[in-house]
């Protein structure tokens, strides 16, 4: 190995450590036992090591130690993982702020939400280098607990923003809070709203209305430079019709519809309409909503077991059934998406309906005019 050039060791070496580590890998033990091999591999794998970096309370010192007496690894760093953000230490910050090329940060704000909110990332925002952002543990309702003149800034460089919620959010509260922080990003092209995932998911976070609220927050990215979208809304039980539907008061499908969207994962909750007048439930479901520019779309949908009797003969002419239709039928819209290329459909249904599912499928599968893929859950 010795004998081989540099270039083909960092190559080998690339390949082995990929992906490198992060907050779901939290490993060095493959970069740290090369670098035992020889002086060669330990200068060749260095570089990896500090190229994406897990930063805790207990790590954080030592981190810092290391990098004051070789400030030459700074230039090394490329993504940061942040654990409990709120409760590091000012150094720690500090150290995120004077990373000469950090493209990727990831920050844990899970704590004490009495000492910790959004406000707190506001001097991360300025970063002029970071074109990824992940940001876990959020609670809208602490996002300006400063000023609203520190919110007024633009970031023109992130790109990329995955946010995950930590708690039931208030949608007017919601609406109003979190569009401040929004309204800082001007470069969005893919955004993704999911609850948190280390907290209790079967508690309702993100919800119909809460769709309706965070499109409407992010309306300018909608209408502009995004082109990703991903909505994990997590309340499978609709705990409040009048709130889980979509409804028109902030025009959140019509900025969904007028968006120049490419990939798009959402569920069907999010594309019906208000029902005000207890209309059957494919009369509610409105995919006309959906922006014409996708090329990919992942729907989720639950069939309503409510709405269905076991003992009925022939299921094949419920209500249920005529939403499926509707659904795998988008695959055969070609005319009305014509950049479509891929539609998964993932449903969950009560095992009784499963044969007159299949059987729905089967029969719209066969007027597909894209890669159609079909998960029964």
């Amino acid at each position: 190995m010795e004998r081989l050039s540099e270039e083909l060791l960092d190559h080998i070496v690339s390949e082995v450590t990929n992906p490198l580590p992060s907050r779901h890998k939290p490993l060095y033990n493959d970069l740290l036992s090369l670098s035992l091999v020889s002086r060669k591999f330990c200068r060749i794998v260095e570089p990896y090591i500090y190229r994406s970096l897990i930063m805790t309370a207990n790590n954080g010192e030592k981190m810092l130690r290391t990098t004051n007496t070789r400030s030459e690894l700074l230039r090394h760093v490329r993504a940061v993982f942040v654990e409990q953000y709120c409760h590091v230490a000012d150094e720690i910050r500090d150290f995120i702020m004077h990373l000469p090329n950090l493209q990727e940060l990831d920050l844990d704000t899970m704590g004490s939400f009495k000492e910790c909110g959004l406000s707190d990332i506001v001097p991360v925002l300025k970063l002029r280098t970071v074109t990824t952002l992940r940001l876990s543990g959020v609670a809208a309702r602490e996002t300006v607990a400063m000023s609203l003149d520190d919110w007024k800034f633009e970031n023109n460089t992130v790109t990329s923003l995955d946010l995950s919620f930590f708690e039931p959010q208030d949608g007017e509260e919601l609406s109003e809070k979190i569009r401040i922080f929004a309204a800082v990003f001007r470069n969005l092209r893919s955004l993704k709203l999911h609850a948190n995932y280390q907290w209790n998911t079967h508690i309702p976070i993100l919800t119909g209305f809460t769709f309706r609220c965070l499109v409407y927050s992010f309306k300018h990215a909608f209408e502009t430079t995004l082109r990703e979208f991903s909505f994990g809304y997590n309340d499978d039980y609709g705990h409040s019709e009048e709130f889980e539907v979509l409804g028109h008061s902030l025009g959140a499908r019509e900025i969904l519809k007028a968006s120049r969207l490419e990939n798009l994962k959402i569920d069907t909750i999010c594309l019906q309409k208000a029902n005000q007048t207890n209309k059957l439930r494919s009369l509610l479901l409105e995919p006309s909503c959906l922006p014409t520019s996708l090329r990919t779309l992942y729907v989720r949908h639950i069939v309503a077991t409510g709405n269905l009797n076991p003992e009925e003969r022939n299921l094949m002419h419920s209500d249920e059934a005529q939403c499926l239709s509707q659904l795998v039928n988008l695959a055969s819209r070609r005319s009305r998406f014509p950049n479509l290329q891929k539609l998964t459909l993932a449903i969950s249904l009560p095992p009784f309906f499963e044969e007159v599912a299949s059987r729905v499928v089967k029969i719209q599968a066969r007027k597909a005019k894209v890669q159609l893929e079909l998960m029964f859950m």
